[in-house]
C-alpha cells in the first residue's frame, strides 16, 4: 500500500514538474519572440538611418556639384561676353585701319596723278592751234531743173532767194535729195508756171494752187556735171 502511495506521489510530482517546465518553455519562447521582433525593428531603423545618411551625403554632394556647375556656367558666360566685346573692338579697329589705308591710297594716287600731269605739261611742246576746218556746203539751191531731167552742178546756188524754187541736200559724194522751198515767194514763183517748173521734177495729183506741201523728197545722182533726177519729189497743195 505504501509502495502504491509512493508511486502515486512520484507520478504527481513528475506531472507537476512537466507542467512547470512547459509553462517556463512557453514564457521563454514568447520572450524570445518579443526580443527578436524588437531586434529586427532596431536593425531596420539602423538600416534606414544609414541609407538616409548616405542619401543626405549624396544630396549634399549633388548640391555642391550643381553650385559648381552654375559658377562655371556664369564664368563661361562672362568669358564669352568678354570675347564678344574684344571681337567688336577688333572689328572697329579693322574698319578704322581700312579707312585710313584707303585714304592714304587715294592721297598717293592723287599725288602721283598730279606729278604725272606736271611732268607731261613740262615735256609738252605747245604748237599753234590749227584753224577749224571749214564745213563743207551740204545744202544748195536752184531756180529750176535747167537740164529738164536734172540740175547742172555748176548752176547750183549757195544762198536762198525768192526765185530759188528747189532746195538740194547733198547726202554723199554722188547722191542728193531735193524738195520745193518753203519760201512763200519762191512757191508763188513756181505756181506762176507750174507746168514748166514743177511738172518735170515733182509728182502731184491735184491742180497746183495754194501752198505747196512736201510729202517726200526726190532723189538725185551725180553723173558727170549733172544731178540727174532718179525719183521725183512728191508734193500736194493746200
Amino acid at each position: 500500500m505504501l509502495v502504491y502511495q509512493l508511486q502515486a506521489l512520484t507520478l504527481t510530482e513528475r506531472t507537476t514538474d512537466a507542467e512547470t517546465l512547459s509553462t517556463n518553455s512557453s514564457w521563454f519562447y514568447s520572450t524570445n519572440m518579443r526580443y527578436g521582433a524588437l531586434a529586427v525593428i532596431v536593425l531596420l531603423l539602423i538600416i534606414m538611418l544609414f541609407k538616409n545618411n548616405n542619401n543626405q551625403k549624396k544630396s549634399g554632394k549633388l548640391s555642391k556639384d550643381l553650385k559648381r556647375i552654375r559658377e562655371e556656367r556664369n564664368q563661361l558666360r562672362h568669358e564669352i561676353e568678354n570675347l564678344r566685346n574684344e571681337l567688336k573692338e577688333s572689328n572697329s579697329l579693322r574698319a578704322e585701319d581700312k579707312f585710313e589705308i584707303d585714304k592714304l591710297k587715294e592721297e598717293m594716287s592723287l599725288a602721283l596723278s598730279k606729278q604725272a600731269e606736271e611732268e607731261v605739261a613740262g615735256n609738252t611742246v605747245i604748237w599753234d592751234k590749227p584753224e577749224a576746218p571749214q564745213k563743207i556746203q551740204e545744202t544748195f539751191y536752184s531756180r529750176y531743173a535747167d537740164l529738164a531731167d536734172g540740175f547742172s552742178a555748176s548752176e547750183l546756188l549757195t544762198r536762198e532767194g525768192n526765185d530759188t524754187i528747189f532746195e538740194i541736200t547733198i547726202l554723199s559724194a554722188n547722191k542728193a535729195s531735193f524738195k520745193v522751198s518753203a519760201n512763200p515767194a519762191a512757191q508763188k514763183y513756181a505756181l506762176s508756171n507750174a507746168d514748166y517748173f514743177l511738172e518735170p521734177t515733182c509728182h502731184y495729183d491735184t491742180l497746183p494752187s495754194g501752198n505747196i506741201i512736201n510729202e517726200s523728197p526726190g532723189l538725185l545722182t551725180l553723173s558727170g556735171g549733172k544731178w540727174e533726177i532718179k525719183e521725183q519729189a512728191r508734193i500736194s497743195f493746200r
